[in-house]
């Protein structure tokens, strides 16, 4: 009897549906950035916590897209995004719970939903990346609308719009200037034969070796260049009292609606928001605090920077028709 009822118990148990594991032990994050720049303050928080992390990378549009697809029910439990847009866009949309803590509430209003939905966690500059071999200091251009200088023709370098940031930075130029100055602008840096590369880590290589004198990228990447002894300088352009300012985009955080396990993911935005989860960001990735109680160390302190005066909310509004503008121009966008 004992062996029939064992033998019962577990062809029941195999009809059973297998659990997931508690919500507490366990949080699927998908990711926009890239895994050597998010998996350290990953690890930092599984030691912190114990909760096991499943880590998926991918691009940001593409990640939304799936985010979009498994909404009944979602796969995933938190997003990181590259841009503040897309996480705008999925607000509207329905698929972001909000979350508020004090530590979201220490990020600044422009780097947070007003729904609070999503919060910064991070912030990258929109630079000029140039080649001090190929770059005459007094040749170093101070604004990005110096680029269209037939002086840089075939020189140039960017990453296509599979990079977000590159689309917000469009997308930023299109709510400043208007469509039509934006179309013309563009239509000047294709003029100079603009190579558009697949991501931003085509950008910084070819600058620091030479096969590009600019790139427009990333600030961090200009770390990352000097990390591997490239010769390369940077401008964080506009800067002047006429000028536009540079855009920050934010590495945002966001619990996707319905999560399996939304106190993990949680507690995820709460620690990458303490100051040992901004040091890991600081320190590793090169980018600007957001929590405001971290020093910036070798990045510029965020106050010293004039910024470009856009709102997530407009770059939600534009992106889709500013991404038509560009690939109007050249599908390599």
């Amino acid at each position: 009897m004992v062996v029939l009822a064992g033998v019962l118990f577990a062809f029941v148990a195999g009809l059973l549906p297998v659990l997931p594991a508690d919500a507490a032990d366990s949080l699927v994050i998908y990711s926009g950035r890239k895994e050597k720049a998010v998996k350290p303050v990953v690890d930092a928080f599984t030691k912190q916590t114990g909760i096991q992390v499943d880590l998926k990378i991918g691009k940001t549009s593409g990640l939304a897209n799936e985010i979009r697809m498994e909404k009944a029910p979602p796969r995933g439990d938190l997003f990181i995004s590259t841009e503040s847009g897309i996480v705008e866009i999925l607000t509207k949309e329905g698929l972001l719970d909000p979350y508020q803590s004090a530590a979201t509430k220490a990020v600044t209003d422009d780097f947070r939903s007003a729904a609070g939905t999503w919060t910064g966690i991070s912030g990258r500059a929109r630079v000029i990346l140039y080649n001090k071999t190929l770059v005459p200091e007094k040749d170093v251009p101070k604004s990005i609308f110096d680029l269209t200088n037939p002086k840089w023709k075939g020189k140039l370098a960017i990453a296509g719009t599979r990079e977000r940031t590159t689309l917000a930075w469009a997308t930023a130029l299109v709510a400043l200037k208007g469509e039509a100055f934006t179309r013309d602008y563009l239509k000047g840096l294709h003029a100079n034969d603009l190579k558009i590369l697949t991501d931003n880590t085509e950008v910084w290589q070819g600058v620091g070796r030479g096969e590009f004198a600019i790139g427009l990228t990333n600030s961090p990447n200009y770390y990352l260049a000097r990390q591997n002894n490239l010769p390369v300088g940077v401008v964080y352009p506009d800067q002047d009292s006429g000028g536009i300012g540079t855009p920050v985009n934010p590495n945002a955080v966001a619990v996707i609606k319905g999560a399996a396990n939304p106190e993990a993911a949680r507690k995820f935005i709460d620690f990458v928001l303490s100051p040992e989860g901004q040091r890991i960001l600081v320190t590793q990735d090169y980018e600007f605090p957001l929590a405001g109680h971290v020093d910036s160390s070798e990045v510029p302190p965020l106050k010293s920077i004039k910024r470009t005066a856009v709102t997530a909310q407009r770059l939600a509004d534009l992106e889709e028709a500013t991404l038509k503008l560009l690939t109007s121009l050249n599908q390599n966008w």
